[in-house]
C-alpha cells in the first residue's frame, strides 16, 4: 500500500537568495553528515540556455535548503562548492543536473543515481516518482517540472514540488543499493556512477554553440538553402542570448527550416508560414531582409555543412546495400533483449542498438567501402570483440555479459 507525500516532511522550505542565505545553508550542511541529495531546476524551455534556476539539497540530518543562484552565482560558487565537492552525492538522473551544477563549480565526488540504479534493476520507466512508489510506497506530487522556474517568486505549488525531488531521495538510494546488493549488481552501478561522474568533471562553462549541429537542418541539401539557414540561426541566436530567452520562442527549428526551404522573400509570403502570421511587420521585413541577403549573396560564399566521414554505416545505409548485416544486427538486438530479460535490466543499458550494429561492421563489414574508415573486419577474435566494445563505451560487467552473446552470432 501507497501512502501519499504532498508536502515535505520538514514543511515548506524558504527560498536562498542572497549570499548570506547560501552562507547558511553551507555551514548547515558542513555540520551533517553522510551524502547530499542534490537536484536542479532548469527553464531551458524559456531561457536561452539550460543553467540552473533552483538548486535542490539536502543531507539525512539536514533541513532541505531551496538554493536560487540568479544573480549570486559567484557566491555560489564561492561558498557552496567548498562543502558539496568531493562529496558522495545522490541524483536522479544525473546527466540532466551534472551539466548546470558544473557551470556553478559544483562536482560529486561520487554519486548514486537513482534512475540508473533502476534500469539496473529492470525498471523500464524508473522516473522519480514510480521509483519511489516502487521501493518507498510513498506517492509523489509531482507535475510542475515544465513550468518557468525563472519567473519568482516561486508559487507554493512549485516549491513543494522541488523540494519532494530531495525529501526522500537518500531514503530511495538506500533501498536501491540494498536491492543491487541482493541482485549482485552493485559493482555494475559503482561503474555507470563513476563513467557519470568522469564524464562531467572538466566541464566548467556552456560550449559554444555551431549553427550546423542543429540535428533539424540535416533535411537541408540546397547550398542556397543552407546559407539561408545559417543566416536565420545566427541572427536567431544573437536575438536570444540578448534577450536571455529560449531561440524557439523566436523561431522554432521547424520554421527555421521551412523558411530555408522555401526562402519566401517578402512579408506577405513570411505570414503564410503559422509561427510567423501574427508577427509584426517590422519584424517580418527585418526576417525577409535576413533571407534576401542570404539567398542573393555570393554563391561562392555558402557554407555547406561539415562532412560527418562516420566510422560505421547507420540503419538507413544497412538497409539500403547491406540487408544481410542489418538483419544480423536485428538478430543481435533480439539476443540482448533476452538477456535483458535473464539479468533483470533494461536492454539498452547493456547495449544500445546503434554498437550492435557497429559490431557488426567491424566483424562482417565490406572491406571494400572506403567510406566508414576502414574499420570493417578489424575484429576476428573475442578479445579483439571485447576491445571494440570497450572502445565504444563500454563498461566491464556490459563487456561481461555481452560477450558470449554476441561471439555466437558474429564470430
Amino acid at each position: 500500500m501507497t501512502s501519499p507525500r504532498r508536502v515535505p516532511e520538514g514543511g515548506i522550505p524558504t527560498v536562498v537568495s542572497t549570499r548570506a542565505g547560501v552562507e547558511d545553508a553551507a555551514r548547515i550542511l558542513a555540520q551533517g553528515s553522510g551524502p547530499i541529495a542534490i537536484d536542479t531546476e532548469r527553464a531551458s524551455s524559456f531561457r536561452y540556455d539550460d543553467r540552473a534556476f533552483l538548486i535542490q539539497l539536502r543531507r539525512a540530518d539536514t533541513p532541505i535548503f531551496l538554493v536560487a543562484p540568479e544573480g549570486i552565482r559567484d557566491d555560489v560558487r564561492e561558498v557552496l562548492a567548498p562543502v558539496v565537492n568531493g562529496e558522495k552525492w545522490v541524483v536522479h538522473a544525473a546527466v540532466t543536473d551534472l551539466t548546470s551544477l558544473a557551470w556553478l563549480g559544483l562536482y560529486p565526488g561520487s554519486l548514486f543515481d537513482t534512475e540508473v540504479a533502476g534500469r539496473l534493476l529492470g525498471i523500464q520507466n524508473p522516473n522519480l516518482a514510480s521509483v519511489t512508489e516502487e521501493f518507498l510506497g510513498i506517492e509523489l506530487d509531482k507535475g510542475y517540472g515544465a513550468t518557468d522556474w525563472s519567473r519568482f517568486p516561486l508559487s507554493k505549488a512549485q516549491l513543494i514540488y522541488a523540494a519532494l525531488d530531495v525529501d526522500t531521495l537518500l531514503e530511495l538510494a538506500d533501498e536501491m543499493a540494498y536491492e543491487l546488493e541482493q541482485e549482485d549488481k552493485t559493482e555494475w552501478a559503482q561503474e555507470e556512477f563513476a563513467v557519470i561522474v568522469k564524464q562531467f568533471a572538466n566541464i566548467s562553462a556552456p560550449a559554444p554553440r555551431h549553427w550546423y549541429e542543429s540535428r533539424s537542418l540535416r533535411g537541408i541539401y540546397e547550398p542556397q538553402s543552407l546559407a539561408v539557414a545559417k543566416a536565420l540561426w545566427q541572427e536567431r541566436e544573437k536575438e536570444a542570448l540578448d534577450s536571455d530567452i529560449a531561440p524557439g520562442q523566436i523561431l522554432s527549428n521547424t520554421t527555421l527550416v521551412e523558411l530555408a526551404k522555401r526562402i519566401p522573400r517578402s512579408v506577405n509570403q513570411l505570414r503564410r508560414i503559422p509561427q510567423l502570421r501574427k508577427r509584426s511587420s517590422d519584424e517580418l521585413n527585418a526576417w525577409a531582409h535576413i533571407i534576401r541577403s542570404a539567398a542573393d549573396s555570393d554563391p561562392q560564399g555558402w557554407p555547406a555543412l561539415p562532412d560527418p566521414h562516420p566510422e560505421f554505416p547507420n540503419k538507413q545505409f544497412l538497409k539500403n546495400n547491406y540487408a544481410d548485416l542489418l538483419e544480423l544486427a536485428n538478430i543481435l538486438r533480439e539476443r540482448r533483449d533476452e538477456l535483458a530479460d535473464d539479468i533483470a535490466v533494461v536492454a539498452d543499458s547493456i547495449v544500445s542498438v546503434t554498437v550492435l550494429r557497429n559490431a557488426v561492421w567491424a566483424v562482417r563489414g565490406d572491406v571494400k567501402n572506403p567510406y566508414f574508415g576502414g574499420r570493417a573486419q578489424t575484429v576476428s577474435t573475442t578479445s579483439e570483440l571485447a576491445d571494440f566494445l570497450h572502445d565504444e563505451g563500454l563498461r566491464n560487467w556490459q563487456i561481461e555479459q555481452l560477450i558470449p552473446v554476441l561471439e555466437l552470432e558474429l564470430l
